[in-house]
């Protein structure tokens, strides 16, 4: 197995748990108001120091995955370029939730202009691992049926509403991240194990001394 696959994948497991966690632990808040019901019915749903550790940890295991996605993509054909806008994409989204998470910790959670932080930010998130999964799914780097799950996951992304218990949609995402980079490092590592075994098998062998004819 390449390097590059390996600390991909040890990425990819990290940011699926920590992404996963923080969802869990953000649902376990008290809900928070959504639009104009903040004006009648309580604040916004904070974020503690915990869920804003586990998110910048997901977020940059996240996007060191995401560029080793798609070097191994186009390493195999499927198209640097489209990799390439996905990652940009996802890495803009990424720093938009950082930030909404800072203003959220640091200054104020209910902040009227959060949502002008949040919505582009998933929007661009979602749009890049989309992009990246076209890649992967071009360069054959996983098993169809995994991208077809990470996309379905992908998808329930802008339904995960981060005031409600909906925040919770965001877990099949973290689970199918982690289950991404587990089967990675076992495909990767039963692609290298059999190429070895192929060559092994065909190498020659040493040459046999007794079938050889003596000289004249």
């Amino acid at each position: 197995m390449s390097q590059l696959a390996r600390v991909t994948a040890a990425c990819a497991v990290v940011a699926g748990l920590s992404w996963t966690a923080a969802a869990v632990l953000h649902s376990l808040q008290p809900p928070g108001c959504v639009g104009e019901a903040c004006a009648v019915s309580g604040p916004m749903r904070g974020s503690t120091p915990t869920t804003d550790v586990l998110l910048l940890i997901a977020g940059t295991m996240l996007a060191a995955s995401l560029v080793g996605l798609a070097l191994l993509a186009r390493r195999r054909g499927g198209g640097g370029r489209v990799g390439f806008t996905g990652m940009v994409a996802s890495g803009l989204g990424l720093a938009l939730f950082l930030a909404a998470g800072a203003v959220s910790t640091i200054g104020d959670s209910d902040w009227s202009g959060m949502p002008f932080l949040v919505m582009p930010g998933l929007g661009l998130l979602v749009l890049g691992l989309l992009l990246v999964a076209t890649s992967v799914w071009r360069g054959d780097v996983l098993p169809r049926g995994l991208s077809v799950v990470v996309v379905l996951s992908v998808l329930l992304l802008p339904l995960a509403n981060e005031q409600t218990s909906q925040v919770l949609l965001a877990v099949p995402f973290g689970l199918a991240w982690a289950g991404l980079g587990v089967v990675l490092l076992r495909t990767r590592g039963a692609t290298v194990l059999g190429a070895a075994s192929s060559t092994d098998l065909g190498a020659p062998g040493p040459p046999d001394l007794g079938s050889a004819g003596s000289p004249a």
